[in-house]
């Protein structure tokens, strides 16, 4: 978070806004777990299990857009269509 969404003040690091008083845990706590769904899409892409990263990238952009997690999703999704297409390749010869 760069700015309280209330007043527009620059984030300084704490839970409440030093400016206009709003409490900002439930967004920090957002923002804490769609860091821990975007380590969790990283190290299932790093395993190379496609579909649980897609689904994990899926959870950090239901919480909170993020460009990493918006290209891990694709990436994921373009593997596994890959993936599919050799399965299916294999079964033709």
């Amino acid at each position: 978070m760069e700015r309280c969404p209330v007043c527009r003040a620059r984030f300084k690091g704490e839970a409440v806004c030093y400016r206009c008083g709003a409490d900002l845990n439930v967004l920090l706590a957002i923002e804490a777990e769609a860091a821990a769904w975007e380590r969790e899409t990283i190290a299932l892409l790093a395993a190379g299990d496609w579909i649980a990263a897609r689904r994990a990238a899926d959870q950090t952009l239901a919480l909170q857009y993020s460009p990493l997690a918006a290209a891990a999703r694709d990436f994921a999704g373009r593997e596994l269509v890959t993936q599919e297409v050799r399965r299916f390749e294999q079964l033709l010869h």
